[in-house]
């Protein structure tokens, strides 16, 4: 599962939806989190001590290609090439010269 260049913005999800959708407890989600086989800003961001949310699209894809890390990397590399902040700049018209 790959996202799309023009996709939406990541939907993110709780431990216990994100437990759900790979199929593990939400102790092995953060034994996962704590062996960095879950990215921190790809995969899973902290919004507080206590507050943790979960990539849902990229979780699917983890737990549909966990066995191929080769295929995982393309759908993380398609989600960092869709966030806002790695689009190109909007192209600026040059305004025309006015002859006097």
């Amino acid at each position: 599962m790959t996202t799309p260049a023009n996709s939406q913005p990541a939907v993110w999800c709780n431990k216990h939806e994100a437990a759900k959708i790979v199929g593990l407890s939400e102790s092995s989600l953060k034994k996962l989190r704590l062996s960095n086989q879950l990215i921190e800003g790809i995969h899973w961001v902290r919004y507080s001590s206590r507050c943790v949310r979960y990539n849902v699209e990229l979780m699917k894809d983890w737990a549909a290609t966990r066995m191929d890390k080769g295929t995982h990397n393309q759908a993380i590399e398609n989600f960092l090439g869709a966030l806002p902040s790695n689009q190109p700049p909007p192209r600026r018209r040059r305004k025309k010269k006015r002859s006097p």
